[in-house]
């Protein structure tokens, strides 16, 4: 056997301590390949969608009065709590009455006397009317006689007239809330004087059952409604029953009523490009308060296979947005989306996806284009609450 040379010992060398190393890595790539990293995937499935337009609304208090004193004098008293519910008819303020009472009592007795002159007059006339037959007394008597009647019982008008200003005076003292609804703070403490020369502010009442939001939609979403109405008018009787209009108030929670629009403005409005309008909701328990902020739902129609896909499965990516698909072979690949109205934790998907793909839920930091997973199925569960409110 020939001896091998110094250069082929040294060849053999390199080659043999490369074979574990070799091994090794085939070893490595084979376990890679076997164990995949694994990531939570969904299916897509259709979902009952509701179709609706979102605005911001205010509430208001539909009337809203101002209390105000409508005599001059002290302010003796106010009898609610401020920022609480009152009724129609219930007191509120008192203003000393001792004035106006007196000046009912004068004007009282001031028509007793005109009565009693008028009566008197009367006597008169029916005494003189038979001796001016018989030209026991001339026709100027019996003229004045009618004339101071007459007189008299203009008087007694007057005085009548005198009588009920004193006792609408002496009304005015107990000031008393027009209407049911939230009351403000008390504007003037007692012991001042109001009503001096103006009509002075003492509080303000709102009514709250039914409350009121204006909102202002949109020209474009008021074209959607009426073309949706010009289609649809064979079956719905009523424009307001195009929509159903629902309130999410600034806690993210669903108001407990439905309500129904009962406004909308005869134009639009030049400066914004908008409509207003206003629904009425029933407000029993005073929750909703004049000049709250909600959102308010209008529900056109349900759409029956939309695509709901988990806020948490999309990213964002120089201003554009993405899922990632999971093909047949479990390789991903990041397609872009455009997303549609946001529903509780998830989106509304208007292009990028179709029933039956399935997406990544998770490790979309570790993506890279055409990697291999090994899916972990997570049931498509995702569906949009209804609108669970009373009427």
């Amino acid at each position: 056997m020939n001896k091998l040379s110094y250069k082929q010992c040294i060849l053999l060398f390199i080659v043999f301590s490369s074979l574990p190393l070799f091994f090794s890595s085939c070893k490595s790539k084979e376990k890679k390949a076997k164990g995949s990293p694994a990531f939570k995937v969904m299916e897509i499935k259709g979902a009952r969608v509701p179709v609706y337009l979102e605005m911001i609304g205010q509430a208001v208090g539909i009337p809203t009065v101002e209390i105000r004193a409508r005599v001059a004098g002290y302010l003796q008293n106010y009898s609610f709590k401020e920022g609480s519910i009152v009724q129609k008819g219930q007191r509120l303020f008192t203003i000393e009455q001792n004035e106006y009472a007196n000046s009912l009592s004068f004007a009282e007795a001031d028509l007793e006397n005109k009565i009693a002159a008028w009566d008197k007059a009367k006597l008169d006339v029916a005494r003189l009317k038979p001796l001016l037959s018989t030209n026991a007394i001339s026709q100027n008597d019996y003229d004045k006689a009618v004339t101071t009647e007459l007189q008299d019982r203009a008087l007694v008008a007057s005085s009548k007239a005198n009588l009920a200003t004193a006792k609408l005076n002496l009304s005015y003292t107990a000031i008393e809330s027009p209407i049911a609804g939230y009351i403000g703070a008390c504007d003037v403490r007692p012991g001042n004087l109001v009503g001096k020369g103006e009509a002075t502010l003492l509080s303000t009442v709102s009514a709250v059952d039914p409350i009121y939001v204006n909102f202002e939609m949109n020209e474009n979403d008021y074209l959607k409604i009426m073309r949706f109405w010009e289609q649809h008018k064979d079956q719905i009787k009523d424009k307001k029953d195009i929509f159903k209009v629902y309130l999410t108030l600034s806690d993210k929670v669903l108001y407990a009523y439905s309500g129904e629009i009962d406004f909308m403005d005869r134009d639009i409005n030049a400066a914004t490009g908008t409509l207003a309008l206003r629904a009425v909701f029933k407000n029993p328990d005073g929750l909703i308060k004049p000049g709250s902020f909600a959102k308010v739902n209008l529900v056109l129609f349900e759409e029956e296979n939309g695509i709901l896909v988990p806020q948490t499965a999309t990213t964002q990516i120089q201003g554009k947005n993405f899922a990632f698909l999971v093909d047949k072979d479990n390789n991903v690949s990041r397609i872009p989306v455009i997303l549609g109205r946001g529903i509780g934790a998830t989106f509304m998907l208007l292009s990028g996806l179709k029933i039956g793909d399935r997406i990544m839920l998770e490790g979309f930091q570790k993506f890279q284009e055409g990697m291999k997973i090994t899916p972990v199925m997570v049931p498509d569960t995702l569906s949009v609450p209804e609108m669970q409110v009373k009427k």
